[in-house]
């Protein structure tokens, strides 16, 4: 099983909503995933709330190997999360 992390977004028109999911590469991107690793929310006003991540199980999963998309990946080394660089 190749596990993917990739953004789904949510939310309603005009009111963008990402959750960070790591899924199977074969599921479709909404259908099933394994867990939750965070979210993104671009609209609020606070910056510290605008991104939250689990590190510590995102760095779990970069060690067992699991891809990124090329949007998670630029996330990852905004963060400073050093292993996403290596994937």
């Amino acid at each position: 099983m190749a596990v993917t992390l990739r953004l789904v977004r949510l939310g309603r028109r005009n009111r963008a909503f990402y959750r960070l999911r790591a899924s199977d590469s074969r599921s479709a991107t909404t259908g099933r995933f394994i867990e939750d690793l965070g979210y993104v929310d671009p609209i609020t006003k606070d910056e510290k709330k605008q991104v939250v991540l689990k590190k510590e199980r995102i760095e779990h999963w970069l060690g067992l190997g699991a891809k990124t998309s090329d949007t998670v990946k630029n996330l990852l080394k905004k963060q400073g999360i050093a292993k996403a660089a290596k994937a």
